[in-house]
């Protein structure tokens, strides 16, 4: 059996190792767990023993475990990608052993933690694979939209950055074809809010639609912001109301 609360103490445990003195690993490690227990709840609904369950659950618990070892580069301008450095983690030394002694879900664990932060899943998956990639990508999008509604840009360079920035044409073309934003095509922190709100294009099953239908946080996201802009103030509007009708229209199916 899948043991939880030993997985939330090696992985606390791991983090603390790490000796990053800054505000960056509590509140990911607070957003973890978040998202472990969304991906416990969003299971539930899909008719799984407990032990998928579980699984679901422990995959949250590993999803970002290589955002830690991000935080200790200094220099931001390098390329790192948190999901393949969280399977490097996992892999070193047969670490995934201190979460799960048993070896049968390695695959569909790893899979899934490389999978997460992908613009696209990979060709080529299992059901499984896929089934549990989705899980998470599900409820980290569910969290981060949170994050984006109650937690991130609060520093007052950073509103003003967002209030007075213009939005990408290029991402607005994503978001209008009912596609997650690239954020490749950013040309201003703006552009970041825009992003988040994309999100719900990249969701999966009908518990995380009611999710966000119910804590709203998309729309309390870009209602944060007073934007100077006039065009960015006008395709604001559109933004909330395509996304208003998109998951109303996801959870009347």
């Amino acid at each position: 059996m899948i043991d939880i609360e030993k997985a939330k103490k090696e992985l606390i445990n791991y983090v603390e190792k790490q000796q990053i003195n800054n505000s960056h690993s509590s509140n990911k490690l607070e957003h973890i767990m978040r998202v472990s227990n969304i991906s416990r709840n969003l299971a539930k609904t899909l008719d799984f023993t407990e032990e998928q369950i579980k699984l679901a659950e422990l995959i949250g618990l590993l999803h970002d475990i290589g955002r830690f070892e991000q935080y200790k580069i200094i220099d931001k301008t390098i390329k790192f990608n948190h999901g393949e450095a969280g399977v490097g983690i996992l892999k070193k030394d047969n670490y995934i052993r201190k979460f799960i002694r048993e070896e049968q879900y390695d695959d569909i664990i790893l899979t899934a933690v490389y999978e997460h932060n992908r613009y696209e899943l990979s060709q080529g998956l299992t059901k499984e694979q896929e089934l549990f990639s989705k899980i998470i990508k599900d409820a980290d999008k569910i969290d981060l939209l949170y994050e984006g509604a109650e937690i991130y840009w609060q520093k007052s360079e950073e509103i003003h950055e967002i209030e007075a920035g213009k939005l990408s044409k290029k991402m607005l073309e994503n978001f209008y074809q009912y596609k997650l934003a690239d954020s490749r095509n950013s040309i201003s922190k703006t552009d970041q809010i825009l992003r988040f709100a994309s999100y719900v294009f990249d969701i999966n099953f009908s518990y995380s639609f009611k999710v966000l239908k119910e804590n709203n946080n998309a729309i309390k996201m870009i209602n944060r912001f007073c934007y100077k802009d006039i065009e960015t103030k006008q395709e604001m509007k559109k933004v909330k109301k395509i996304i208003n009708q998109y998951i109303l229209n996801k959870t009347n199916v």
